[in-house]
């Protein structure tokens, strides 16, 4: 089953009818009220993504099941006028932003910079400032500017990468106090151009 579509915004409209039209999915289900509230807090994770990279942000959020198993679902399109591409060129400049903390901080930074224009002056900048996160996303299927990330295959290839310890602690010990990576069974990006997809999958059996 497919629910209603919810528009939500950056600036924080929407957000209560996504989540009780998430709680009321939930009951739909037949979850108990703890099943109930994790899809909550994961509706909650989700709608964190659309934050912060632009003003005036807009998403579509809608929830698909089949028995207990459940897909929040997540699609916007950033626009990329001359003052966001600065804004975002400026971040991945720095090599690192320090207000991109915790996995659904890092995401939503990875979201930012890759949907830049390619350009080659600037990627070697864009894989500094992803870090980590790159060992999570592959190029799509559908050549240039597209992209997927899988949360299962950043947190297992963590451990292989040649990366400093501090670094590697780091992404650790932020996974440990994920609530996605605690709650959801996985979380995919899909990235074509300036189109974004977030996908978080949880089975309740």
């Amino acid at each position: 089953m497919k629910t209603e579509i919810v528009s939500i915004f950056s600036s924080g409209d929407g957000r209560n009818e996504a989540l009780e039209l998430a709680e009321k999915t939930g009951a739909y289900c037949g979850l108990d009220n703890k099943s109930v509230l994790r899809l909550r807090l994961l509706s909650e994770e989700l709608i964190e993504l659309i934050r912060s990279l632009s003003e005036d942000l807009r998403g579509d959020f809608w929830l698909e099941t089949k028995d207990k198993n459940v897909e929040i679902h997540l699609k916007t399109e950033i626009p990329m006028d001359l003052q966001t591409r600065n804004e975002l060129l400026a971040v991945s400049s720095s090599g690192k932003n320090s207000a991109a903390k915790g996995l659904i901080g890092k995401i939503r930074e990875m979201i930012a910079i890759k949907t830049l224009p390619e350009n080659p002056d600037s990627k070697y900048m864009e894989q500094q400032a992803l870090g980590l996160l790159s060992l999570g996303y592959q190029m799509g299927t559908y050549g240039a500017g597209t992209y997927s990330w899988s949360m299962n295959t950043y947190i297992s290839q963590i451990d292989k990468a040649d990366f400093n310890i501090d670094e590697t602690k780091e992404a650790k010990d932020e996974l440990e106090k994920s609530i996605v990576a605690n709650l959801a069974d996985e979380v995919k990006v899909n990235i074509v151009n300036s189109d974004v997809e977030a996908t978080i999958y949880k089975s309740f059996d």
